[in-house]
């Protein structure tokens, strides 16, 4: 019987648990393998993570047969746009991968991403072929200093890799940036311009201490730091021309643009950012806050503005640093 982890969420949404969901998951995520050959050290699928291996950032994925999770998905709700695979670096990962798309892909005509570390073009471009259409190279630690530390492997070539994968699939690659790693405002800017410029699109997570990692006790980003990365990362998803200041820690302190305080009003650039239709409830947050990525445009966006801004005054945003 071939099983498949399947969030939590994800089986309340196709009606295989029954719990209340809040913010139900507009994309379906499903995670491939179990225990990575890598070691991460803010992740609890390591190889020396103590954690339990149900759990992806703070997201339970129950085992789930795959025969029930495929007639699941054949009936999804309109809701979902969207299916991820979540991939495991374990024994056979690729070959299993390849088999779920395949395989899913002849009862859904549902869009496919796959979030998954690779160094090899050839098996990007062999997930395409098998019906993929978005792959997510993560880059995760946006610092050279503490990449080897913290993710392990090579940060120029990891990037290398991931602008290589952009150029050959244009608009079609999807990377994945924590905040709160060890790196300054001015670095996530100038990654963030280096993907967005050649049609990489960012996804931003806030940093998530899980038990049973080697970074358990770390804490996660001052929120109002987290808001002004978040508000630099959509200003470059739409395209918009900006200019940046930075005092001398490399903090950012102001956005200069056109009609720049009117952009700050839209809520979506507080959601989750990654492929369409991604929004991950809860991945980095528990229900009750604090939200860092908003599952659906929040309500209050007036007040999360408050919380991180200074002043707004012409073309300018100032932050609180």
């Amino acid at each position: 019987m071939k099983e498949i982890r399947v969030s939590i969420g994800s089986l309340g949404v196709l009606g295989l648990r029954n719990i209340k969901l809040p913010a139900p998951p507009t994309t379906l995520y499903l995670m491939v393998g179990e225990k990575c050959m890598y070691n991460c050290a803010y992740c609890p699928q390591s190889r020396s993570s103590h954690g339990s291996t149900e759990y992806l950032s703070r997201v339970i994925w129950p085992k789930t047969e795959w025969s029930k999770l495929k007639e699941a998905v054949k009936n999804a709700p309109e809701l979902v746009k969207r299916i991820c695979f979540q991939v495991v670096n374990s024994p056979h990962f690729l070959e299993d991968t390849l088999f779920f798309i395949r395989d899913i892909k002849s009862v859904s005509a549902l869009p496919i991403s796959v979030s998954i570390r690779l160094s090899n073009i050839n098996d990007v471009d062999a997930l395409f072929s098998s019906g993929a259409n978005r792959i997510g190279l993560a880059l995760d630690v946006a610092t050279e200093k503490t990449f080897a530390e913290y993710r392990g492997g090579n940060f120029s070539d990891t990037v290398n890799f991931i602008l290589k994968a952009g150029k050959k699939h244009p608009r079609s690659i999807t990377t994945h940036i924590i905040v709160g790693m060890g790196e300054s405002d001015r670095e996530l800017h100038d990654l963030m311009k280096l993907f967005f410029e050649n049609t990489i699109t960012v996804g931003l997570f806030a940093f998530t201490p899980i038990k049973g990692t080697r970074m358990e006790n770390k804490k996660p980003p001052e929120l109002k730091r987290y808001r002004r990365i978040q508000f630099m990362r959509y200003l470059f998803s739409v395209g918009k021309e900006f200019d940046v200041e930075f005092n001398g820690e490399g903090a950012l302190s102001s956005v200069s643009g056109e009609n720049i305080g009117e952009m700050l009003k839209n809520p979506y650039v507080f959601t989750t950012s990654g492929c369409p239709h991604c929004n991950r409830p809860y991945y980095n947050e528990e229900p009750m806050g604090p939200m860092f990525n908003y599952p659906f445009p929040p309500q209050n966006a007036e007040r999360i503005i408050n919380e991180f801004v200074q002043y707004v005054s012409n073309d300018r945003v100032v932050f609180k640093i």
